[in-house]
C-alpha cells in the first residue's frame, strides 16, 4: 500500500478525465426480491431515475498516484451493486454508474463532479478516499446524495452526505482508553510532515491521549522520503517512551519497531491506524510482532454470517481483489450499501429528497453487517467516529487477533472546545 494513499485513509483517512457506464446484473422484479423481470414506472423521474435504471455517479482514483490500492474500493461497489440488482432489490430496477478519474486532486474532482451531475445526470455520487473534498460544499448546495467515507472534516453537519465513519471536528477518549487499557503511560506520538489531514488526525489522537491520562514525551514529524528511524529509537529510549500512537503507519513500524527492540525497549503499546492486512504479515510480520491496530470494520475472526456473504459477493462479482479482507473493499462495499439502502427506503418512485430524509431517519444502520457496532444515522455525521475494532499481531507475526473478545471499543466525545484547552490552543 503506498505512502499517499496510506495518509489519505488516516483522515482514517484517507485517497485521465473519463466516463462509462457500468451495468451491474440482470434487471430485476417489478417488487424487490421477486426475481421477474420488469420495472417500476412514475410519474415525474428524478435525475438518473427510468422505468428499469437509477444511474449513480462515482469519482475515484484510477490513475493517480497510489491508485493501484483503490481498485478494492471500487470492487466493493461492485460486488454490492451486483448482489442488489441479482436479487432485485430496488423495484425492478437495475442500478448502474458513470465514474470519472478524479486523480486524488480537489480541483479535478470539483471538475468531474459537475460532469457527473450536470451532464450524466447521475441520481447521486459515491466517493473514493482522496480527492473527493474538492466537490463537498458543491454537492450540498445542489442537494445530492452521497455515499462513502467521512474522512474529511468537511462531511461533517452534511445532511446529503452519508458514512458509517466521520472524522469531524473534535475527538472522542477511545485511543487513550486502548493505551491505558495496554497499560501505557508515555507516548511518543507521529505525524506525517507537510501533511494538514494528517496533522487534524494527531491533534486529534492527542486529545485522546492527553484527556485519558497518557503523558505525550514526544512528537514526531516524520517525512515521506527519508527518516532516522536509528534516531528515533534511540530518543525513545532515553526518553523512557512506552507506547506509539498517531500516525504509525505499517512502513512506520516496520523501521521503527526492530530498531527499538535491538537496543532492548520492550514497549507496551504500539498503535497504528491501518495494516489490518494479511499481506502485510506474509511480508513483515515479524518486525510488526504485537503490534495493536484501530480498525474500522469488524475482525474478520468473528467469522459472521454477513462477512460470509460479502467474501462470495467479492469472489464471484470482483474475483481480482484479492485479498478481499481489506479495509479498502468493505469501504467500497458499504458506501454501495448505504446507497442500496436509501433507494429502498426513498420507495418506487425515489427523489433526492425522498431518499436523504429517508436513509439520514435510520438509527440503526448495520453497514451490511460489517462494521463495529450500528450506527445511527440521524446524528453520526454532527461528531467524529467513536467506536473501533482493535486487533494485533500475535507475538510470532503470523496472525491477527481480536481483543476484547472482538467488541468494538467506544469512547467519550471530546468537544472542539475541549480539545483546544487540551492542547494549549483554546
Amino acid at each position: 500500500m503506498s505512502l499517499p494513499v496510506q495518509k489519505r485513509l488516516v483522515r482514517g483517512a484517507a485517497l485521465a478525465a473519463s466516463a462509462s457506464t457500468l451495468a451491474m446484473g440482470l434487471a430485476a422484479c417489478g417488487q424487490a426480491g421477486s426475481g421477474t423481470a420488469g420495472g417500476v414506472s412514475c410519474d415525474a423521474s428524478a435525475p438518473g431515475v427510468t422505468d428499469q435504471e437509477i444511474k449513480l455517479g462515482l469519482t475515484w482514483n484510477d490513475t493517480g498516484d497510489g491508485a493501484a490500492s483503490l481498485a478494492a474500493f471500487r470492487g466493493g461497489i461492485d460486488a454490492r451493486l451486483e448482489l442488489a440488482n441479482t436479487n432485485g432489490e430496488i423495484f425492478g430496477r437495475k442500478i448502474t454508474y458513470a465514474w470519472r478519474d478524479d486523480k486524488a486532486d480537489q480541483a479535478l474532482n470539483a471538475q468531474v463532479t459537475r460532469e457527473l451531475v450536470e451532464d450524466e445526470g447521475v441520481f447521486g455520487m459515491m466517493t473514493a478516499p482522496g480527492g473527493a473534498g474538492g466537490s463537498i460544499e458543491w454537492l450540498a448546495e445542489q442537494n445530492v446524495p452521497v455515499t462513502g467515507m467521512g474522512s474529511d472534516p468537511l462531511w461533517q453537519n452534511r445532511g446529503n452526505m452519508f458514512s458509517f465513519y466521520y472524522l469531524g471536528e473534535g475527538s472522542n477518549t477511545a485511543w487513550g482508553k486502548l493505551i491505558r487499557e495496554l497499560s501505557g503511560t508515555r507516548a511518543a506520538v507521529f505525524a506525517i510532515s507537510g501533511s494538514k489531514s494528517n496533522s487534524d488526525f494527531s491533534r486529534q489522537l492527542a486529545a485522546s491521549l492527553l484527556e485519558s491520562g497518557v503523558e505525550i514525551v514526544k512528537t514526531y514529524q516524520v517525512a515521506e522520503a527519508v527518516t532516522n528511524f536509528e534516531a528515533i529509537a534511540q530518543q525513545i529510549k532515553a526518553n523512557d517512551i512506552d507506547t506509539l500512537a498517531g500516525v504509525v503507519l505499517p512502513n512506520i513500524a516496520i523501521e521503527l519497531l526492530p530498531a527499538l527492540r535491538a537496543r532492548g525497549v520492550q514497549l507496551k503499546a504500539v498503535v497504528m491506524p491501518l495494516g489490518y492486512d494479511d499481506s502485510l504479515l506474509h511480508e513483515n510480520g515479524a518486525s510488526l510482532a504485537n503490534a495493536v491496530i484501530i480498525s474500522q470494520i469488524k475482525p474478520w475472526q468473528a467469522n459472521t454470517p454477513e462477512q460470509h456473504t460479502f467474501l462470495e459477493m467479492m469472489n464471484t462479482y470482483s474475483p481480482q481483489i484479492q485479498p478481499a479482507t481489506t479495509d479498502m473493499a468493505v469501504d467500497g462495499y458499504v458506501t454501495a450499501d448505504l446507497f442500496v439502502e436509501g433507494l429502498k427506503l426513498a420507495g418506487e418512485c425515489p427523489t433526492r429528497e425522498s431518499f436523504i430524509s429517508a436513509l439520514r431517519a435510520v438509527t440503526d444502520y448495520p453497514g451490511a453487517g460489517l462494521i463495529p457496532k450500528d450506527v445511527d444515522l440521524s446524528t453520526n455525521y454532527k461528531e467524529p467516529n467513536s467506536c473501533y475494532s482493535i486487533v494485533q499481531v500475535t507475538p510470532d507475526g503470523t496472525a491477527f487477533a481480536p481483543l476484547f473478545d472482538a467488541k468494538p471499543l467506544c469512547g467519550d466525545l471530546i468537544t472542539t472546545d475541549r480539545m483546544n484547552q487540551l492542547l494549549g490552543t483554546a
